[in-house]
């Protein structure tokens, strides 16, 4: 039997808001607080998290995978250079 998943819904709010600082030049923290303290969501809350960037900027899997990997880290030149291309 195959299960099929519904989609979370997204606030347009939230992503109008990370895409509006995506265009000031905001780094991958600043757009990853904008969703943490709009949604209310804990500093390691990567699902959520990756599911908004996905949404807010066309990104593949693939492409927000890198945020795994950074959440919880102080490597923000790290993520900026791979995300904000990407972003942009």
């Amino acid at each position: 039997m195959e299960q099929v998943l519904d989609e979370p819904e997204v606030s347009v709010d939230v992503v109008s808001a990370m895409r509006h600082l995506a265009q000031q030049g905001a780094s991958v923290r600043q757009l990853a607080e904008c969703v943490q303290s709009r949604l209310g969501l804990k500093p390691d809350a990567l699902w959520q998290l990756l599911w908004y960037f996905m949404k807010a900027f066309h990104l593949s899997l693939a492409d927000g995978l890198p945020i795994r990997e950074w959440l919880g880290t102080a490597n923000d030149k790290e993520i900026d250079a791979l995300m904000l291309p990407a972003i942009q």
